[in-house]
């Protein structure tokens, strides 16, 4: 099955008049193997110009992310002059308005799962710096794991970022 990435980067040209175009390249997480790509036609850019390009990537036989298999994807886009990295991972998502039940890739899914009330590990002295741990982080929602959730919700306050990213590594949703 293909699928296809929307991806935008947006150009920013803090120098003289330039020509310039983005080398997109989706590869798979883990193995590195390249999944898809996508060059962008150059564009001219006047001295202090910002502009956006926009990327459709092809991904062949795209595999999607769930709890059960958290696949992930890396997204590099290479202007020439700066490179930029991100992590996802392919999904939809959605609530049937008929049935009130969650959709996860076209199929009804029980989420099972709980919240993490946030303010009591950054605002509790024994905590001390372990929310900023990535190690502990990992660990913690490996227990929401180990209960057999699927499911957290992050509430009273957020999370640093790390937090979404080990949550897509593990596969909680």
């Amino acid at each position: 099955r293909e699928t296809t990435l929307r991806a935008q980067a947006v150009l920013r040209n803090g120098g003289e008049a330039a020509r310039a175009g983005v080398k997109f390249v989706v590869r798979e997480a883990k193995s590195g193997k390249v999944a898809g790509r996508f060059t962008s036609e150059p564009v001219d850019l006047a001295k202090g110009a910002e502009m956006t390009v926009d990327a459709r990537i092809p991904l062949k036989n795209c595999r999607l992310w769930s709890p059960e298999d958290p696949f992930l994807y890396t997204l590099e886009a290479d202007s020439g002059a700066d490179k930029y990295r991100t992590r996802f991972g392919m999904r939809e998502f959605r609530f049937d308005p008929a049935t009130g039940r969650a959709v996860l890739n076209g199929r009804p899914y029980y989420m099972r799962g709980s919240n993490f009330t946030l303010y009591r590990f950054f605002e509790d002295s024994e905590c001390g710096s372990l929310p900023w741990d990535n190690k502990w982080v990992r660990l913690l929602h490996q227990r929401v794991k180990d209960m057999h959730w699927n499911c957290l919700r992050y509430c009273i306050g957020f999370p640093p970022e790390a937090w979404y990213d080990i949550a897509d590594e593990a596969g909680v949703l």
